[in-house]
């Protein structure tokens, strides 16, 4: 059973381990592959999907941590979600849950 902060995470980090958990090998590719153009446009329908996921903007712990991460003074949840996208993106490319073959 999923307890409260599995499903509203507080921290960026605790967010984009939940994402990776549930994301498919072709679909971390896929991301690991974006340029930042291309990361921009997915963001509008995914940024929707994270947005709705960690309940932002009602989950004030991670919007905090967002704004955090991002060295922002405020935040928007439009960018608090790039801002978990972006930090997502980076640990897949880390190579520690996708090692990229070009």
């Amino acid at each position: 059973m999923d307890t409260f902060l599995d499903k509203f995470p507080p921290t960026v980090e605790k967010a984009v381990q939940k994402l990776i958990s549930d994301m498919s090998f072709a679909d971390k590719t896929r991301l690991a592959n974006m340029d930042e153009a291309a990361l921009v446009t997915f963001h509008r329908s995914y940024g929707i999907f994270i947005r709705r996921e960690f309940r932002l903007p009602g989950n004030s712990l991670l919007m905090e941590s967002c704004m955090a991460c991002g060295y922002l003074t405020s935040i928007t949840a439009e960018q608090a979600s790039y801002v978990i996208l972006k930090e997502l993106q980076k640990q897949v490319l880390s190579g520690s849950v996708l090692r990229v073959v070009r």
